[in-house]
């Protein structure tokens, strides 16, 4: 199994998969633990592997050899989700399988629909546009000898970008030293710490420039972060969303879970400044919705630039299946291509996947009042339709 973190190791084999003759499985399966409990979607999981079963059984694609195979991989899933899957803080999972077993299996940050896809490659249309909207976080880890870059996204480490060895002497024994050298000794520390962290500004400088991430924090000492924080170029001190405290020789996790708490205030932040803009600025100029019908109505003619949704937002409706049509009411036939109409107790994975598809930002608020008080979702639009 993989998640996002060890994702680097097989990303380029899962996007750049050639077709063969072998099936590859994508399953979707909603798992966030806010709304399904495991019984919950290990019988979701049971019907749509049932579902998909009787369609291959009607279907002449594949032969008995390829059905076969498809039914043991689908087995094992079942196995695994029910025996050894621990959902932790992912929302959707995104498991591919193929050849006979699951080959990797992806956390997503976002409430999906959940569905098997069976095709000669994966499928990962959503994937990709989630990996381009996913916030990277650069964590500079640093203290007078060494230093080290680190990328984070997701919640988790992702890998090492840079390490940095200095050539100053940890402690220096001062009454060691004759007077009169002291103050020249001292002079040549400082100049090498000096051209130590010009060189870590100017590096981390090109990682940021290069988009190897988009925000960045500093980790250390705090004297040792303020010493440096003087060295940083300008736009390394725009992307900088705080400090921490931290060395080069601690443990990843414990990295990650201080840079974790972090950055969580910081998405927490921002998150409830664009609701905000949603309700003060861009609805009273009619270029943002609130309310469900209202997002869903704006989804449909593709003017919603971002999503935003409380994580507590649920809705019944009907999803036509052949042409993506989402209304809360019952409309059958579907009125855009009149296939038939499907009822969902939640219809939040097809409004996400929807906006997704359509290249739309996603926001997924955490227990926003205000947004509460409107709904629990909105929308920003990319353009407002004139009244004629």
């Amino acid at each position: 199994m993989i998640d996002l973190k060890d994702l680097s190791q097989n990303l380029d084999e899962i996007l750049n998969y050639e077709p063969s003759d072998a099936p590859v499985i994508s399953l979707y399966l909603g798992v966030d633990a806010a709304r399904i409990t495991k019984q919950e979607y290990t019988t979701v999981l049971n019907s749509i592997i049932t579902s998909e079963k009787a369609k291959l059984e009607a279907s002449s694609i594949y032969k008995a050899s390829q059905k076969k195979g498809i039914y043991e991989m689908m087995d094992a899933i079942k196995v695994y989700i029910n025996d050894y899957f621990r959902p932790e803080s992912a929302k959707t999972i995104l498991l591919f399988a193929k050849e006979g077993k699951i080959s990797s299996i992806v956390r997503l940050p976002f409430n999906l629909k959940s569905k098997i896809i069976i095709d000669p490659k994966p499928h990962t249309q959503i994937l990709r546009a989630i990996l381009g909207s996913i916030t990277k976080y650069g964590i500079l880890v640093i203290d007078r000898e060494k230093a080290q870059i680190i990328l984070m996204s997701m919640g988790e480490i992702k890998q090492y970008l840079d390490a940095f060895i200095s050539e100053v002497p940890p402690k220096v024994n001062y009454r060691s030293q004759l007077a009169f050298k002291e103050k020249n000794l001292l002079s040549r520390i400082e100049e090498k710490l000096h051209h130590f962290f010009k060189i870590i500004n100017e590096k981390t400088l090109i990682h940021l420039r290069e988009g190897k991430f988009d925000n960045i924090i500093l980790a250390g000492r705090k004297d040792i972060v303020s010493q440096f924080s003087n060295y940083l170029h300008s736009f390394i001190q725009q992307k900088n969303i705080g400090n921490i405290a931290g060395e080069p020789s601690d443990l990843p996790h414990v990295i990650r879970d201080r840079a974790k708490e972090l950055i969580d205030r910081h998405e927490l932040s921002l998150k409830n400044k664009i609701i905000g803009q949603l309700i003060d600025n861009y609805c009273p100029q009619e270029l943002g919705v609130l309310g469900v019908q209202a997002a869903i109505g704006a989804l449909m003619l593709e003017q919603v630039r971002t999503l935003i949704y409380n994580n507590e937002f649920s809705a019944p409706g009907y999803v036509c299946s052949e042409c993506g049509y989402i209304t809360l009411d019952k409309e059958d036939p579907c009125p855009y291509c009149s296939h038939h109409l499907t009822f969902y107790n939640d219809i939040t994975g097809e409004i996400v996947e929807t906006a997704i598809k359509q290249g739309c930002e996603i926001v997924d608020a955490q227990s926003n009042e205000r947004l509460a008080e409107n709904g629990n979702i909105g929308a920003i639009l990319r353009f407002k339709i004139e009244a004629v």
